[in-house]
């Protein structure tokens, strides 16, 4: 789902910031080193080759180019952006114990193991009942 600005905190982008900042813009969950602000693709291939060379072989992927009929090396840098989570999917909840600096990697697993309660907060922000109000993760 796509992340709605108007669920933010005005100063949601300090907030994120912040955390990214004091993790050293690496990811809380799987360690991969992000980009940094600013640092454009040259730069954080050049960085990441040199060195976080666990995390070189992230860069590109080999991937079918059926015109052609040969494989191409596609970049996949988007994997070097680090973002920041709400573990209670709540955008409203900025309580540093509910926020992760993961990259975009990690926080799609984490995302889509919860679409159904993203859903599910969705539609009750849009005004939908909840009948199991009381009942554990309803």
């Amino acid at each position: 789902m796509p992340m709605n600005r108007k669920l933010y905190p005005k100063n949601w982008e300090a907030i994120a910031l912040a955390i990214k900042t004091e993790v050293n813009w690496t990811c809380e969950n799987c360690g991969r080193p992000c980009r940094l602000p600013g640092e454009d693709d040259g730069d954080l291939r050049d960085r990441i080759e040199l060195e976080h060379e666990k995390w070189a072989g992230d860069l590109d992927e080999l991937e079918d180019d059926e015109e052609f009929g040969c494989m191409v090396l596609v970049p996949k840098l988007t994997r070097f952006t680090l973002t920041t989570a709400h573990l209670d999917h709540q955008p409203e909840n900025c309580d540093r114990s509910n926020l992760r600096a993961w990259c975009s990697v990690c926080h799609c697993r984490y995302d889509l193991k919860a679409m159904a309660t993203k859903r599910r907060l969705k539609q009750e922000r849009e005004g939908q009942l909840n009948l199991l109000v009381g009942v554990e993760n309803a």
